[in-house]
């Protein structure tokens, strides 16, 4: 208001001058003519600060108003303009932050400043993207734009900061399903294959133990032509254990054929329910977790202490139980990995499969670290995750709490037990409606 001021003041003044010049009748009109030419111009002023005030607001509102944080910084590096998405970002207000070192406001921001010099040298655009920056424990992945000011003999550049975390989880993620799909075909073929062999094992050891052990009249009869004693034989193979060996190698191979039969039960993509024993389920799942590579070559489920408490009297369930699987498969590894990860002296998994109600309920428990409170809240978001960056897309649960709650109109929560560890439930209809 006071250059207001000290303009009308002036044109007063001016006024007054004109008034001064002579006291004679006939100048009266050409005063009055200028009178009237400096209000006008004092009007005129009036308005277009007026507009001007307004414009500086509305440019400011729509500064403010963009979701990008927006800096401006002189030549020498020092905040000029800081926007509200600044400050929601650093939590600095923008009285504390303009006229002081944009590295002493923001130290985030100090890898970023050779751009900013850049920018500043070349008066050309630096753009960056998916820049990868640490808060605390967390990163978060920033695209940063630096515009030089070249106009109106303006120095200095804006900086331009997005948030485009959730966009590089999401590419990440595609990428990740896309290699998962192809993985997935790959093993189903491997599997498929591995059949072939496996079939063969199995028969030739089969075939072996009925020729070298079975005392039939056609193993006599040929040993008789060969001059051999079927019981000296027979001493012979189990002195040396040969007999064991046979026994072993058809167990090793029927073992392989059923984890094969599970791996293509379980990448099968049905969508038809059926009904289906979950007591069985749980336990095929468990077999499953326990023959995981990636599992035995971190933290070898097979150490791992299980208990069971099925219901007796469980009733078969309408489900789809490739993806119940999934789900229950999901929990298993997470059990593992966390019980491990913290050191558990001995780690323990309790699985349990009751009827409450009118609900098939399924829990798996660990005896880890358990959770916070607040990671207990966001434990089902998607890309939440507590696991060290690339070891986990944050999405395992968040998919398998759709498979529950959407696909079988389920539920799926978090319990944490006064001794520690996690307990997660699954409950789904015991008959589905519809």
């Amino acid at each position: 208001m006071s250059g207001h001021y000290d303009d009308e003041k002036d044109l007063r003044l001016r006024i007054v001058g004109l008034g001064g010049v002579s006291g004679r009748k006939s100048y009266y009109p050409e005063l009055q003519k200028k009178v009237r030419e400096l209000e006008r111009e004092i009007s005129e002023r009036r308005a277009i600060e007026a507009e001007l005030r307004a414009l500086k607001a509305y440019l400011y509102n729509v500064i403010d108003s963009m979701p990008s944080v927006l800096i401006a910084v002189d030549p020498d590096e020092v905040v000029t303009q800081w926007n509200l998405g600044a400050e929601t970002f650093s939590g600095i207000r923008a009285s504390d932050a303009v006229g002081n070192p944009l590295s002493s406001v923001l130290p985030s921001i100090e890898p970023k400043l050779e751009g900013i010099r850049k920018a500043l040298a070349d008066k050309k655009p630096v753009s960056m993207k998916k820049i990868p920056s640490h808060y605390g424990d967390d990163i978060r992945f920033e695209d940063v734009t630096i515009y030089p000011l070249v106009a109106n003999c303006l120095d200095g550049a804006v900086i331009r900061i997005d948030d485009v975390t959730e966009q590089v989880q999401l590419e990440e993620m595609m990428i990740q399903s896309e290699k998962m799909l192809s993985v997935g075909g790959l093993a189903a073929g491997m599997a498929h294959e591995i059949n072939n062999p496996l079939a063969g094992i199995l028969q030739g050891v089969a075939v072996l133990k009925n020729r070298l052990l079975s005392t039939m009249p056609a193993n006599l009869k040929s040993a008789e032509i060969a001059g051999i004693d079927m019981e000296c034989l027979l001493r012979y193979m189990e002195d040396r254990k040969i007999t064991d060996m046979l026994s072993s190698i058809q167990e090793s191979s029927e073992r392989a054929a059923y984890i094969v039969k599970e791996m293509l039960n379980f990448a099968r993509k049905g969508r038809d329910a059926v009904h289906c024993d979950l007591c069985s389920l749980m336990d095929r799942t468990l077999e499953l977790a326990r023959n995981d590579y990636d599992l035995k070559k971190k933290y070898d489920f097979r150490n791992i202490v299980v208990e069971k408490d099925y219901d007796p009297e469980m009733p078969s369930v309408l489900c789809e139980p490739g993806q119940i699987q999934q789900v229950l498969l999901n929990l298993m590894k997470n059990a593992s990995q966390a019980m491990w990860e913290s050191g558990a002296s001995e780690p323990k998994l309790s699985l349990s499969v009751q009827v409450r109600g009118d609900l098939a309920r399924m829990s798996v428990q660990d005896n880890g670290p358990g959770v916070s409170e607040e990671t207990a809240k966001r434990i089902f978001e998607p890309f939440f995750t507590t696991k060290k960056v690339g070891d986990g897309t944050g999405l395992g649960l968040s998919v398998s709490y759709f498979i529950v709650t959407e696909n079988h109109g389920g539920s799926m929560y978090l319990e944490r037990p006064e001794n520690g560890g996690c307990r997660f439930i699954v409950e789904i209809p015991l008959v589905r409606e519809g």
